[in-house]
């Protein structure tokens, strides 16, 4: 009898342990039903929206070209009997670059010579024999045709003799070589380029809008890869009087090299039209890639408290990744630049700038 008791009192104990966990149990589970669920806020970083002096200058890009390039070629036929260069050799104008054998030439103009001093001879003689009625008048004639033959033939052969010596036309360096002494030519090969470097020339495209930003005589700065912490002088030197057919004008910067010749031909150049500032006024800037959509049709993200606006502005020129706002925005304004992929009107946000 007092076995029974206790199993029935230990079953009574065991069913309300049950009953008390199924009854907590269902007390949490209705607490987390009926809890408001906490919104979740987007990360983001922002920038003020102020103002900042810009430059409507022009800038263009192109490439230090030497003053002049030459390539000499040869008009003559023969070896090369004397080349007086070598490549990296500063050279001026009228110096020899190299001879080509005038073997042959010489031996012609000889005989030329010899042909034409006979004709003199002829002549004379037939304007004796004319005076005592010897010869005719047209006899005469034909003998000083033939002389004046002579006379074209040597002409014609001291041309071919000078173009046998090969001299640079301008002031420069040799650049390149492409012949060797010994070398055989012909009319037409080419013997040596010759790039002038004393002065150096840009030749950048320029749009028709952008034309009147520039005039003949114009200063400008010029800028380098190759010497970043250095700016260089030039000056527009011409402007083309037409377009090419994408309505662009060519426009040649010169550019003096007398600084122990550091430039180069080839290299590449920027060139800021604006090298004076006469072009610069403050406007309210964002960064670029605070738009929303594109650039004809922008919006941004503005801070208000918590959350976002999303506010259309109008906007102008894009000018060194900053574009300026013309219109729908105040100086001082906290927009969104980073995280607007996951934004839309009112969603709540937590900025985190970096420090």
């Amino acid at each position: 009898m007092k076995t029974r008791n206790i199993i029935i009192i230990v079953v009574v104990a065991l069913i309300g342990v049950v009953g008390y966990t199924l009854f907590n149990n269902k007390k949490e589970m209705n607490e987390k039903a009926t809890a408001i669920p906490e919104e979740f806020a987007i990360p983001v970083q922002t920038a003020t929206v102020g103002a900042k002096t810009i430059s409507n200058g022009l800038t263009a890009t192109g490439e230090f070209k030497g003053w002049e390039e030459v390539m000499l070629v040869a008009e003559s036929q023969g070896s090369i009997q004397n080349l007086q260069v070598e490549e990296g050799q500063k050279i001026r104008k009228g110096q020899i670059i190299a001879r080509v054998d005038a073997v042959s030439l010489s031996s012609q103009l000889s005989s030329a010579q010899s042909a034409f001093a006979k004709a003199e001879k002829d002549v004379a003689r037939y304007e004796r024999l004319l005076e005592v009625g010897a010869v005719s008048q047209s006899a005469l004639e034909d003998i000083r045709i033939q002389r004046e033959n002579a006379r074209a033939n040597i002409a014609q052969i001291n041309q071919q003799l000078s173009f046998t010596v090969v001299k640079s036309p301008i002031d420069g360096v040799v650049n390149n070589l492409m012949v060797e002494e010994t070398s055989f030519v012909m009319p037409g090969n080419d013997i040596a380029e010759i790039v002038q470097i004393d002065r150096l020339k840009i030749v950048v495209n320029i749009a028709e809008n952008n034309l009147s930003k520039i005039k003949e005589g114009q200063q400008v700065s010029v800028k380098t890869d190759v010497y970043p912490l250095e700016t260089f002088q030039g000056m527009v030197s011409n402007i083309s009087v037409k377009a090419d057919v994408s309505r662009k004008f060519q426009v040649t910067i010169e550019v003096d090299n007398t600084q122990e010749n550091q430039l180069r031909a080839g290299l590449f150049a920027e060139v800021n039209f604006d090298a004076l500032k006469i072009n610069e006024q403050d406007a309210m800037v964002i960064p670029r890639e605070a738009i929303v959509g594109s650039l004809q049709n922008p919006s941004v993200y503005i801070v208000k408290d918590s959350t976002v606006t999303l506010q259309k502005i109008n906007a102008g020129a894009v000018i060194d990744g900053d574009v300026v706002v013309l219109d729908g925005l105040q100086n001082g304004q906290q927009i969104v630049t980073k995280g607007i992929i996951n934004l839309t009107e009112g969603t709540k946000i937590k900025i985190i700038n970096n420090k």
